[in-house]
């Protein structure tokens, strides 16, 4: 089952910011960093939110996790802005504002698989989820595509991206796990209207397939889909998907271990 998110150990003052709080960083990010990658004084001073140079640094290790003095900036800011204090809908806004790498308001399939993917990474580092497959999250980016009936050459804009985020069960189970109050889901699609895709299988999400859903997917309440107690997918018989210290299956996408590095 899929429990609430624990920051690692030396991350504690980065679970402290609001969404606007990120997005202020963001766009200082923007208009202060000429390069894609933070060292870690520059990392320091874009957050701001460490007590010494020495807790600053031991973040900044956890975060640089080849040691090679940088991080992405991205991914980091990325990731902060799924941990923010906000509504899903704001934080998951700024999310595609931060890989709208042209700040064109639209964004085509590379940036979206790597929005998906680098957002998944940082949060590894972070919160210590499990990372899916690449294929899966490849799969997950062809479905964003499928659902707002575009083919792959043609750019999504924010709303189909709300539309595909909103009502995937995978990725509103997953984000459970930053869920901090009951208000930050308010007026986002219930479960009962949840889409339930199984992303470990490429049958039925083509790659220039236009429409909503694929042969795999079925609403909530359908007697072909398997749901977990959580609102996740689950994988029938699948070896990969992770399972719970008590033997429960969880989102096959993504899942936070019980970890010793935990705090």
């Amino acid at each position: 089952v899929l429990t609430k998110a624990e920051v690692v150990r030396g991350l504690e003052p980065v679970t402290n910011f609001s969404t606007a709080n990120v997005r202020a960083i963001f766009e200082e990010f923007q208009e202060a960093c000429s390069t894609p990658a933070l060292w870690e004084r520059a990392f320091a001073e874009l957050l701001s939110c460490f007590s010494s140079d020495e807790a600053a640094a031991r973040a900044f290790a956890v975060l640089d996790t080849d040691a090679n003095g940088l991080i992405d900036g991205r991914e980091t800011i990325g990731a902060l802005a799924l941990l923010s204090r906000g509504h899903l809908t704001d934080r998951l806004k700024l999310l595609f504002d931060v890989f709208d790498l042209g700040k064109s308001s639209e964004m085509y399939f590379d940036e979206c698989f790597l929005m998906l993917k680098r957002s998944m990474v940082g949060l590894r580092k972070m919160i210590n989820i499990v990372m899916p497959p690449e294929r899966v999250i490849h799969n997950m980016t062809k479905q964003v595509w499928k659902q707002a009936r575009k083919h792959r050459q043609a750019n999504i804009i924010y709303d189909d991206w709300f539309n595909w985020w909103s009502v995937d069960s995978t990725i509103r189970s997953a984000l459970k796990m930053v869920t901090w109050k009951p208000e930050e889901q308010r007026g986002l699609p219930t479960p009962d209207r949840h889409v339930h895709i199984d992303y470990t299988r490429a049958a039925g999400i083509g790659d220039d397939d236009a429409g909503e859903g694929s042969g795999r997917a079925s609403r909530s309440g359908s007697r072909n889909a398997r749901a977990s107690a959580d609102g996740g997918v689950t994988s029938p018989r699948s070896p990969h998907t992770p399972r719970s210290p008590g033997g429960a299956r969880v989102s096959a996408t993504l899942a936070v271990p019980s970890t010793p590095g935990k705090h």
